[in-house]
């Protein structure tokens, strides 16, 4: 049986840190989802479930300090199977203690948007498992997450799959999921500058905001530097920002982020994971649109980033966030 498999350089993987703990075999395979919300565009984009999986690789390597990606495999909406610690390899995704047991192979389905998988995550779920037994003696067992580990985890119509003993879905075509309905927050809403704020130059990642915040729901600190909700959010933000004084043809450096309290760099937002770059026209300015898409709270705030190397004077004419939908995490 061909299986679609995505190699780790295919899918742009960082290198592990260090050498996989061996694993001669399993007892099985445990199956996981994400536990957030999956973006429904990634039923059509399939760039954006690459993305998704770099994402969650860092995410484990510098969130969590694991030296790797914690999935054996992941799979996506298009039956493609992606490499992660592969076969033969230590997974860290079933929990302390429960790695050896079992294989982990990840769908990107979550507890809200995507919650549903479709024929095509099933199957790819079943490619991963049966590339795992030939090729690295995992067994019989298809457990989830939950199976002994206090979790949620698969969620729970994957869950249900699993404990029907996840038979291979029919040839009947069936229609795309549809996302959850979520519990949106109001729009939170930037006016704008009150005065020009000067950029200092520099090799780190500098961040900055503007300070006119106007929102209901009192979502930001003093000073307005980030958005800081008072709860665990999912936040899909859309920003606009003008800078002026660079040189013509000056390459700048620009993108939502997410940082720690301490205000130390968590991660760049999603999809791409890295900051956009954008050249200064013959006037020497900079104007861009902005998007992102990451979880919030307050020990992990959002902020604009941006960086640039110039030797003159740079100035933020405008930095004005006109959308910022927050969507409750469970």
């Amino acid at each position: 049986m061909a299986i679609d498999l995505v190699s780790r350089s295919e899918w742009g993987a960082r290198a592990p840190r260090g050498s996989y703990s061996p694993l001669a075999s399993t007892r099985g395979v445990k199956v996981h989802y994400t536990g957030g919300r999956e973006d429904p565009r990634m039923m059509d984009d399939h760039d954006l479930c690459v993305a998704r999986v770099r994402a969650i690789q860092r995410q484990h390597m510098d969130g969590n300090g694991w030296m790797d990606i914690g999935y054996s495999a992941a799979v996506c909406w298009h039956r493609l199977v992606f490499v992660g610690r592969g076969p033969h390899h230590l997974p860290a995704a079933n929990g302390p203690g429960r790695n050896s047991g079992h294989y982990a192979v990840l769908g990107l389905l979550g507890n809200s948007g995507l919650v549903e998988p479709n024929d095509d995550m099933l199957l790819g779920i079943l490619d991963a498992i049966a590339w795992l037994r030939r090729e690295g003696g995992a067994g019989t067992e298809i457990k989830g997450h939950r199976d002994g580990y206090s979790t949620d985890c698969p969620g729970g119509p994957l869950y249900a799959w699993v404990r029907a003993g996840a038979p291979r879905p029919s040839t009947t075509p069936t229609p795309a999921p549809q996302p959850t309905k979520e519990e949106e927050m109001p729009e939170i809403v930037s006016l704008g500058l009150e005065n020009e704020v000067v950029i200092p130059s520099g090799e780190n990642y500098q961040p900055w905001w503007t300070a006119e915040w106007r929102d209901t729901a009192g979502w930001h600190p003093a000073g307005g530097q980030s958005i800081a909700p008072n709860a665990d959010m999912w936040a899909d933000l859309a920003a606009h920002v003008a800078l002026a004084g660079l040189a013509p043809g000056e390459a700048v450096e620009l993108g939502l982020t997410r940082h720690a309290a301490d205000g130390s760099l968590v991660d760049i937002a999603w999809p791409n994971g890295q900051l956009k770059t954008v050249r200064a026209d013959a006037d020497g300015r900079v104007e861009t649109d902005l998007t992102g898409h990451f979880k919030l709270s307050a020990a992990n705030r959002g902020r604009l980033t941006i960086r640039h190397t110039s030797t003159g004077t740079v100035r933020l004419e405008t930095a004005s966030l006109f959308k910022a939908i927050l969507h409750r995490y469970q």
